[in-house]
């Protein structure tokens, strides 16, 4: 009788523990940021700077302070295995191109997803300096 009663009490106890039970608030994700506050459609965000430039598409490094890297002594390469993995090449349009300089800090709205090879692709939505 004594089993069935530790039993009885213990299983209970042992099956919460195994819970599932995931928070979707962004309070409860360590690697959430304030950028999803301000962005409610849940769009991806790349913020960071250019470290090189093809025709119509942006290589952009995340997540380096100006301090870490030195575009003008270093370079694409080693920028990259600083970066890693956090480097995107950004598809953007002809026109807005040529608005854009090697090491300016840049916040982009991709259009739909990314591929996550390395560096990852994207296509931007919206682009735009930051100051």
């Amino acid at each position: 009788m004594k089993k069935f009663v530790v039993t009885f009490l213990l299983v209970p106890l042992l099956l919460s523990g195994c819970s599932l039970n995931e928070e979707s608030s962004s309070e409860y994700r360590p690697d959430s940021t304030n950028e999803e506050a301000t962005n409610p459609t849940n769009a991806t965000i790349i913020t960071g700077y250019i470290i090189d430039k093809e025709k119509e598409r942006l290589l952009v490094v995340e997540g380096l302070d100006e301090s870490e890297f030195d575009i003008t002594q270093q370079t694409v390469e080693e920028i990259l295995t600083i970066a890693d993995p956090n480097a995107t090449w950004v598809s953007i349009g002809d026109n807005e191109y040529k608005d854009f300089s090697i090491g300016e800090q840049v916040k982009i709205t991709v259009d739909g997803g990314v591929n996550t090879s390395f560096p990852a692709q994207a296509s931007a939505e919206k682009i735009e300096k930051v100051k």
